[in-house]
């Protein structure tokens, strides 16, 4: 009797030690969370190329600047949920001297990133990346909806002389034609956040009218933690 109640309390301690292991290997998915770059002290700087059409003077001006992004600090933001305040900084070609033009702040939910943009509030990613998912990137501000949508994911990329190994694509617009242009996309590399933006809004009266609106570019210049 002894011999099989010793029996019994090794195949039950054997039980829960396979029970446990196999709970240890479970394999959870991947929310590819990293994609935001969301870590205190990190900073991206990008090279800015910014257009400017005036239909009035029939005019183009460019302009040629860098803008620094650095995630100064962990701060709880107006809902009560941990956030991350972004101090942004502007220096042009000809000046050594960065300048600081604006504070916004960024977080991640279970289910999306989320950043605040001259005070109003995008989501710019969903989770988990996946090709073709669509969502309201309004959803948090009175904008009006408008639809994103991951065009490509996980792609090995090429952007301001870095290689990146997986950067995400979202199209948050694209309307052009012959006499209007709205094209709106961002894209997301794993560990370093936005690693390129693309803003271009001109119109014109018909086709032999000039153009009235921007065009602006921002491509990853450098990236680290400071």
């Amino acid at each position: 009797m002894l011999r099989l109640f010793t029996y019994c309390l090794i195949l039950c301690f054997a039980t829960l030690i396979g029970c446990k292991s196999d709970k240890d290997n479970v394999v959870r998915p991947n929310l590819n969370y990293n994609y935001a770059g969301l870590s205190i002290s990190n900073y991206i700087i990008y090279n800015v190329d910014s257009i400017f059409y005036d239909d009035f003077t029939n005019s183009i001006d460019t302009f040629q600047y860098q803008i620094k992004e650095k995630l100064e600090s962990q701060i709880t933001d107006l809902q009560g949920d941990p956030a991350y305040r972004i101090e942004r900084y502007k220096k042009h070609n000809d000046s050594t001297h960065w300048e600081l033009v604006d504070v916004w702040s960024s977080k991640i939910s279970t289910t999306n990133y989320q950043k605040v943009e001259e005070n109003i509030r995008y989501v710019k990613l969903i989770f988990p990346v996946r090709a073709n998912k669509t969502w309201d990137g309004n959803n948090f501000n009175n904008e009006g909806q408008m639809m994103y949508e991951y065009t490509s994911v996980h792609q090995a990329e090429n952007i301001g002389g870095h290689s990146l190994d997986s950067v995400a694509t979202v199209i948050q617009q694209n309307d052009v034609n012959l006499i209007s242009q709205q094209l709106y996309e961002e894209k997301f590399a794993t560990k370093i956040g936005m690693v390129y933006q693309k803003r271009l809004s001109r119109k014109r009266a018909n086709l032999s009218a000039p153009w009235l609106g921007f065009d602006v570019t921002m491509i990853l210049a450098t990236y680290g933690n400071e």
